[in-house]
């Protein structure tokens, strides 16, 4: 049996601070730009390469007539990403030398992870963490 679930993972989701987020994945992260768009003042986006998944960020429309039927334009809530790196810690010291303000420093978790996590412009924690593996 095929699995139905197969392609590409994307974290997606409408922000007020389009530029400054942009330019936190690209300039404070470092994450490659898979792709973006600027239609319009009302229409811009962006995908970032994380991990084995994509993060996509929209501008939040200002007016109903810009909105699309079924999509939520709510400010996220509740939700944060985790994203597995080859090198936690050298990711962390890199993190750490351009001054990115973390929400918990590096620290090594009792259930074998590796992980620190920093905040974005719209409040959404980012975890970034390597396995652990007990000898």
């Amino acid at each position: 049996m095929m699995n139905q679930m197969q392609g590409q993972f994307r974290f997606a989701y409408f922000t007020d601070k389009y530029q400054e987020t942009y330019e936190f994945y690209l300039k404070w992260l470092g994450l490659d730009l898979a792709h973006d768009w600027d239609r319009n003042e009302h229409d811009k986006g962006a995908v970032f390469k994380a991990g084995g998944g994509l993060i996509e960020i929209m501008l939040r429309p200002e007016g109903d007539e810009y909105r699309y039927q079924g999509l939520d334009y709510r400010i996220s809530q509740g939700a944060f990403m985790v994203i597995q790196v080859s090198d936690v810690d050298e990711l962390f010291n890199k993190y750490q030398s351009k001054g990115i303000p973390f929400k918990q420093e590096i620290v090594s978790q009792p259930w074998g992870h590796r992980s620190f996590s920093v905040l974005e412009p719209n409040g959404l924690i980012l975890f970034f963490f390597e396995e652990q593996f007990k000898a």
